[in-house]
């Protein structure tokens, strides 16, 4: 009989030393995910509602909406360049949701979504935040992330974001620095 509590007590401390070794795994492993993405955005898919098409800068309220490619890390030179956004290479497609606030240095609240198609799936991150592109001199504006689907459901985090310079189609080349948060229950 006085093997049985003396079973149940190491039995007990042996699920005890096992469930805490796998809180320790849990507080060390990684809490986010990091990666750096290039854009090249395409001058001539630019749509424009101003409210006088003649004369720039916008006006507060208007909107603007343009296409990119996305490339990894490090494919876009900085500088001004004559390099063709629809370069061969892309690994998935980014759309820009510009609305101007007409308040320098911020220029306007955007909203990007960048596609990426892996294994013949597409996932999507989806961005949000304040903008200020000049070149050359923009400052690097960090931005939320707000969401996603496919391999990023649940997103969240930050994205910093910073120009390169520009392309052929006299719009930006960008870099994006990706922190995603880690996942509850992941």
């Amino acid at each position: 009989m006085k093997k049985l509590p003396y079973s149940l007590l190491i039995v007990g401390l042996t699920g005890l030393m096992t469930f805490a070794g796998i809180l320790t795994g849990v507080s060390e492993a990684k809490s986010e995910k990091e990666f750096t993405m290039d854009v090249a955005c395409n001058g001539s898919t630019l749509a424009l509602n101003p409210a006088d098409p003649v004369d720039p800068p916008l006006s507060r309220g208007d909107v603007a909406v343009v296409t990119g490619r996305i490339f990894p890390e490090g494919t876009l030179p900085p500088g001004v360049t004559t390099s063709d956004p629809n370069t061969a290479g892309g690994i998935g497609t980014w759309r820009c949701l510009f609305a101007s606030l007409a308040e320098p240095p911020i220029t306007g609240a955007i909203t990007y979504y960048f596609a990426l198609e892996e294994n013949g799936q597409e996932s999507m991150l989806m961005v949000q935040g304040l903008n200020c592109h000049i070149f050359p001199g923009s400052e690097p504006r960090t931005h939320a992330i707000v969401g996603g689907t496919g391999k990023y459901a649940g997103a969240n985090g930050e994205v910093r974001e910073e120009v390169l310079g520009t392309n052929g189609s006299q719009c930006f080349n960008l870099r994006f620095h990706f922190s995603l948060k880690k996942k509850p229950g992941k």
